[in-house]
Parts: structure tokens; sequence; C-alpha cells
């Protein structure tokens, strides 16, 4: 769960980071960036919000109960986590590509 959590909020930040940098006064140099951030940003919420989806109670369950839920069994399977950890790092990587290109 850690390592799932560390990378979201790793790529959250960065991905902030890079958002600053293309609404900054140097963003029309950044021709490359701007397009990949309209792309990620749609595909990682849609992203976040299936993971928040799974994680949150629903309207009709009490917290307590779904936390003890949580406490006894991590709703994402092994496979679903490496899923995840994968579309971070393509995203990521993408980014890190994006902004060597635009400094060209």
């Amino acid at each position: 769960m850690n390592g799932l959590m560390d990378s979201i909020m790793a790529l959250q930040t960065a991905f902030q980071q890079v958002q600053n940098l293309a609404n900054g006064p140097g963003a029309t140099k950044l021709i490359a960036l701007k397009p990949l951030l309209e792309s990620s940003s749609s595909e990682l919420g849609k992203e976040f919000t299936r993971i928040l989806h799974i994680l949150q109670p629903g309207p009709g369950q009490k917290v307590a109960k779904r936390v003890l839920r949580q406490r006894l069994k991590w709703p994402f399977q092994k496979a679903d986590v490496e899923q995840i950890l994968q579309l971070l790092e393509r995203h990521k990587s993408a980014l890190i590509f994006a902004m060597n290109s635009d400094q060209m």
C-alpha cells in the first residue's frame, strides 16, 4: 500500500510543479509539454477517481465498517497495483521526456 500511495503522491507533486511551469511566463516555449499535460491530466484524473471510488465507502456504508473491512482486506489485487504503478510510471516518464525535449 505504501508503494502505491508514495507513487501517487510523488506523481501528483511532480505533475503540479509541471503544470505551474506550463502556466508560467515561459509557457510558450513548452511545445511538447502542453498537449501531454492535457492528455495525462485527463487519464490520471479518471484513474484517481476510480481508485478513490474503490477506497471510499458507499453512501450506505458506515465508516467504522469500512475501516474494519480495509484493515482485513486490501481492495486491490497485486495485478491491479502493478497496473496502476505502470500507468503512473508511464506518465512520469512521458512528462520527463517532454520537459527534456522542450529544453533542447
